[in-house]
């Protein structure tokens, strides 16, 4: 397929968002990312949210450009097969708790003596070590640990409407391989990267949401928090975000609306908006009535103060930026039918157009790895039977389910 990565083999043993978006990325970018699953449910994503045909649209996302292979990893023959495609392989990725990996023979101190060039990335909640370590860890925990739910404008704290920490420690964690591939072009050597959601969650808020809580000295002075500076107005059909922080663009804003809001003394200048907030935002919505978001959005472009429309997310698809930039592919999953992905952010020279092939199904490569490979063929017809057998039960869950 081409790409950055091309030549490169990455083990992901991951299930749900941090680690398979992680995978995603790599195989984006080249590489030959192996998706190592259990026997019967395999990731668990397959059966999240919207499904068609069986295949989940988060899976089918996160996992395009990968192939699957079932492996019993407390199978000693099974566990043999993986530790030989570890010797192949210049990543590794995984997201079990702290302590699992070690408990079946396969930690970084197991697999490193193997090959000493492998890059072992260890993705967990809350870090390897700590009081938290051992929990069962979803995103919004992370969101209230980090801080995140507090800082939600809502009269209560509540949870950013998507796995933002998932997403953000998934880009941490593919950077963090490409960055340990460059050092081990130098060195030869592989290393260990624990990777946790919970410091890619700080690490990632920081410079904006900790403004506030960086500098220590008591002569600090402090102009409030960054959230505030941006606002969201109700028009006619629609919302907006209009960004008034520059006092002259309020005034034009003001002198558009053929209103007086920036002579009020509670409006004047910014940090008096920022003191008067609710005040700001009554006033403008009411002045914003008549408007129609797009006639709003041409009027204030030419007089050059910043404003979006607010999408909805069936908007984003006729939204005409998003258009001329073909933001979004039509594609077709042999098994789930027609479907729209975000293109990737980045195309490198050379590079097929992506994606090049669609999330697989459970086990979809299995013989296929195992012959490059050149297991015996006795023992690939024996996880194949296991596998069609463990499909059949899954089947039988699945028709009771429906009846």
């Amino acid at each position: 397929m081409g790409g950055p990565l091309q030549g490169f083999r990455v083990l992901e043993l991951t299930s749900t968002v941090s680690g398979p978006m992680a995978g995603m990325i790599l195989a984006d970018q080249g590489a030959d990312v192996i998706k190592i699953e259990p026997p019967m449910l395999g990731d668990l994503a397959r059966y999240m949210g919207s499904t068609c045909n069986g295949m989940g649209a988060m899976f089918s996302t996160l996992n395009r450009n990968k192939r699957s292979l079932i492996l019993d990893l407390k199978d000693s023959a099974d566990k043999s097969i993986f530790t030989e495609l570890v010797t192949t392989a210049d990543v590794l990725i995984e997201n079990y708790r702290p302590g699992v990996m070690d408990s079946l023979g396969i930690g970084y101190e197991a697999l490193s003596q193997l090959a000493p060039k492998l890059i072992y990335l260890s993705i967990s909640g809350y870090g390897q070590t700590g009081p938290y370590a051992m929990r069962r860890v979803y995103d919004p925990l992370i969101q209230a640990t980090a801080g995140t739910s507090a800082e939600q404008t809502v009269p209560y704290p509540t949870n950013v409407r998507t796995v933002i920490f998932d997403k953000v420690t998934a880009y941490t964690a593919a950077q963090a391989a490409t960055a340990a591939l460059l050092q081990r072009s130098r060195t030869g050597k592989g290393q260990h990267l624990p990777i946790s959601m919970l410091q890619s969650a700080l690490y990632y808020q920081w410079p904006d949401a900790m403004w506030s809580h960086t500098w220590q000295d008591k002569s600090t002075v402090h102009t409030g928090e960054l959230a505030d500076y941006f606002q969201i107005f109700q028009a006619a059909d629609g919302y907006v975000a209009i960004i008034l922080v520059a006092d002259q663009g309020f005034a034009q804003f003001c002198e558009l609306l053929s209103c007086e809001l920036h002579q009020d003394d509670r409006l004047a200048t910014f940090p008096l908006r920022l003191q008067n907030l609710d005040f700001l935002q009554e006033q403008l919505n009411h002045q914003l009535t008549t408007w129609k978001v797009e006639d709003l959005c041409e009027a204030l472009d030419k007089i050059g103060v910043p404003v979006a429309r607010v999408n909805r997310p069936e908007d984003i698809f006729d939204d005409p930026q998003i258009k001329a930039e073909a933001c979004i592919i039509d594609t077709e999953h042999p098994v789930g039918g027609p479907m729209k992905i975000a293109a990737t952010p980045f195309q490198f020279d050379g590079q097929q157009q992506l994606p090049v092939t669609h999330a697989p199904t459970h086990g979809q490569h299995s013989e296929e790895v195992l012959t490059e490979m050149n297991i015996d063929r006795e023992h690939i017809e024996r996880i194949l039977a296991r596998e069609k057998a463990n499909q059949e039960i899954m089947s039988g869950f699945s028709l009771a389910a429906a009846r």
